[in-house]
């Protein structure tokens, strides 16, 4: 297959490249002859097995009723490339429509980002013999070695590497489920009222609460959306432990998210900087075991 190829095959008359977002692939809304529209993804040959098992984890989502893009195919271009490509989901991008919602519209908003979550999670995965603790303990030591070699230091960093030395242990025997693992409003879209969720390109396997980890560019939008998708994740009835194990992945963030922006230039760290310092605000410098951004039942729908 090439490019030509693949253009011929799916009747293409137009395509426009995607700048937004980190990802090292490159991207194209491409348009058919019928006007059928497609998200074409082009990466590096290395990560040709990492495409395999993201079109394999996406297969699995095929049958449930939620509003995402549809596999279509992927394979290789030639030595020093492989593809992948899928339907487009035509939508507003949800960061912006949150910010014209009423604080309960947000909250529904989330609810309803909360229930497609639930119905990922709740796939059921067969003969994975994937250990979440050992594998963590690797991820651990890199990234407190990033942090450490690094030009920058996190506020209370002495305290809050203890902190995530210490309670390593909540790492063990956590189950595992397909994640989406960027799951928020960034990575969401608003087509007539309905949310629609893009984006997999960091489809995994993870414990379920690792995929709330980036919680922060949610509220940092609407502290509404984030409650209700929690709420609606776990309707309404949210474990004692939830937030224990949030807390606990937001100091990984903490520790994480400078040694990566330094990769982007400085308007990022900035940015990541700024985040750190909301973290702090919102945890209370991580006193406190519930955020103060959490907003409980506040609303029924």
């Amino acid at each position: 297959m090439n490019l030509t190829n693949l253009f011929n095959k799916y009747n293409i008359i137009n395509s426009i490249p995607i700048s937004k977002g980190f990802s090292s692939d490159k991207k194209f809304i491409l348009t058919s002859n019928q006007n059928n529209k497609y998200l074409l993804r082009i990466s590096d040959i290395s990560l040709l097995e990492k495409k395999k098992n993201q079109f394999n984890l996406l297969q699995q989502l095929e049958d449930l009723d939620i509003n995402i893009s549809k596999i279509i195919e992927y394979g290789t271009f030639d030595d020093n490339t492989c593809y992948m490509l899928l339907t487009y989901l035509e939508g507003i991008d949800a960061r912006e429509i949150v910010k014209t919602l009423s604080d309960q519209q947000a909250y529904n908003l989330g609810i309803d980002a909360g229930k497609i979550l639930q119905k990922i999670h709740n796939i059921k995965i067969t003969n994975n013999s994937f250990s979440w603790y050992e594998n963590y303990l690797i991820k651990q030591k890199r990234k407190i070695n990033a942090l450490l070699n690094s030009k920058f230091k996190i506020p209370h960093q002495e305290k809050l590497l203890k902190y995530y030395i210490d309670n390593t242990y909540l790492m063990k025997d956590r189950p595992l489920v397909i994640c989406h693992s960027d799951y928020h409003l960034g990575n969401m879209i608003i087509n007539d009222k309905k949310i629609g969720i893009i984006d997999f390109d960091k489809m995994t396997i993870a414990d379920p609460i690792d995929e709330f980890k980036p919680f922060c560019w949610n509220v940092k939008e609407s502290e509404y959306f984030e409650t209700g998708l929690i709420n609606g994740y776990y309707d309404n009835n949210v474990p004692n432990e939830f937030f224990k194990l949030l807390k606990y992945y937001t100091v990984e963030s903490m520790i994480s998210h400078l040694p990566w922006a330094i990769n982007f230039g400085d308007e990022e760290v900035k940015i990541m900087q700024e985040i750190n310092e909301n973290q702090l605000k919102w945890w209370n410098n991580f006193d406190s075991d519930i955020p103060t951004w959490y907003k409980g039942i506040c609303f029924t729908k």
